[in-house]
C-alpha cells in the first residue's frame, strides 16, 4: 500500500544514500539562546553624585501655630535650587526626615524630624514635626548648661539654621553631620577661612550688597587680608548701607541689617559656606555663599525669604 512505512531496514539504507550522496539531511533550526542581560545591574544611589545632596532651612520653635517647624529654603542636589515649590515638594515626599538645627556655637543643638507639612499663610509649605533640643540660640556651657544669645533672640526671634540630608522616603532616618568654621568682623569686612588652610580671606562689606537686587552674584575678597578678631559660627546686627542705583540718591530706607547665620561646608567639598541673613526694609532673605572655584571669590549659590522680617 503507499500509506505502508518503510521498512526500518530500508531506512537506514536511505539515511546512507543521502550521506553518500553529500545530501545533507533536513533539520529544525536550532532555537536561539535566551536573551542576556544588556549591561550588569547597578543598584539605586540614594547618595549624591557630585558632592552631598543637603536641604537647608531655619527652624522656629513657634513657626506652625505655636509649634516647632522648619522652612525650607534651598537644597543641594547636583546644583543649588531656591525655587520655593520644587523645595517643598521634596519635603513633602518625605525625602528629608530629619534636620540637625545649629546652635550659636556651631554645635547641634537639637534635631527635628519631619512628620509632615503644614500652611502657615507663606508662599510655600513648612516641615511640621518634632523638635528635641535646646534653643538655636543658645551655646554649650558644660555640664548640660546652656547660654541664650541675646542678640540672636532680637535677630532671628530664636530660629536657626537648619539641615537636612536629602534621602529616600523609606529610608530610617540618621543625623548627619557637618564640619563648621566661624567668621568675625575685621575693620570694615568679615574674615573668614573658607578652605581651612589657615590663611583668612577678608570680604569687604561694602560688596555684599549690589544696589539692584539686593545681594550681590559675586563677593570677592580683599588682596591683603587680615584679621585680629576672634571668629564665631554666628554673628549679629552688622549694619549696612545699600548703594544707590545710578543716578538716584540715597534711599532713606537704604539700611540693611547683616547676620550670619552659619559657616559650614553643606556640600563636602572642605571649602566653608557662609549662611547670611539681610534684613532690608520690608523683608528678610537668607542667602548662601559658596567658593565654587577659589577660596578669593564667593558666588551667590541660593536665596530665599525666611520666616521672620
Amino acid at each position: 500500500m503507499p500509506t505502508d512505512h518503510l521498512a526500518p531496514h530500508c531506512v537506514a539504507w536511505l539515511a546512507l544514500v543521502l550521506a553518500q550522496s553529500g545530501c545533507a539531511a533536513m533539520r529544525p533550526p536550532t532555537p536561539p539562546p535566551e536573551p542576556g542581560p544588556v549591561g550588569k545591574l547597578e543598584p539605586k544611589r540614594s547618595g549624591p553624585t557630585n558632592g552631598r545632596q543637603v536641604m537647608v532651612g531655619e527652624m522656629c520653635p513657634q513657626g506652625a501655630g505655636g509649634r516647632p517647624a522648619v522652612l525650607p529654603l534651598m537644597m543641594r542636589t547636583m546644583q543649588w535650587n531656591d525655587t520655593a515649590t520644587e523645595v517643598s515638594d521634596v519635603v513633602e515626599r518625605g525625602s528629608v526626615p530629619r534636620w540637625v538645627v545649629f546652635g550659636t556655637d556651631g554645635k547641634a543643638a537639637g534635631t527635628f524630624d519631619t512628620l509632615g507639612v503644614a500652611d502657615v499663610g507663606m508662599a510655600q509649605s513648612v516641615a511640621a514635626g518634632t523638635y528635641v533640643g535646646a534653643s538655636p540660640c543658645t551655646a554649650d556651657a558644660g555640664g548640660g548648661q546652656r547660654t541664650e544669645e541675646p542678640a540672636c533672640v532680637g535677630a532671628t526671634e530664636a530660629c536657626g539654621l537648619a539641615v537636612g540630608e536629602l534621602t529616600r522616603p523609606d529610608d530610617p532616618p540618621s543625623t548627619p553631620t557637618f564640619a563648621t568654621g566661624g567668621a568675625c568682623l575685621s575693620g570694615d569686612a568679615i574674615a573668614i577661612d573658607i578652605d581651612g588652610d589657615g590663611v583668612i580671606e577678608s570680604f569687604p562689606l561694602a560688596s555684599v550688597l549690589d544696589g539692584v537686587r539686593g545681594p550681590a552674584e559675586e563677593w570677592s575678597a580683599a588682596p591683603t587680608a587680615s584679621a585680629v578678631c576672634k571668629p564665631t559660627f554666628k554673628l549679629f546686627d552688622i549694619k549696612l548701607v545699600r548703594p544707590p542705583e545710578p543716578g538716584k540718591p540715597v534711599d532713606p530706607k537704604s539700611l540693611v541689617v547683616l547676620d550670619v547665620l552659619g559657616v559650614v561646608d553643606l556640600d563636602g567639598d572642605a571649602r566653608k559656606e557662609l549662611v547670611l541673613a539681610l534684613r532690608f526694609a520690608t523683608v528678610r532673605t537668607v542667602v548662601i555663599y559658596a567658593a565654587q572655584g577659589s577660596a578669593q571669590r564667593l558666588e551667590l549659590v541660593a536665596e530665599g525669604q525666611s520666616f521672620s522680617r
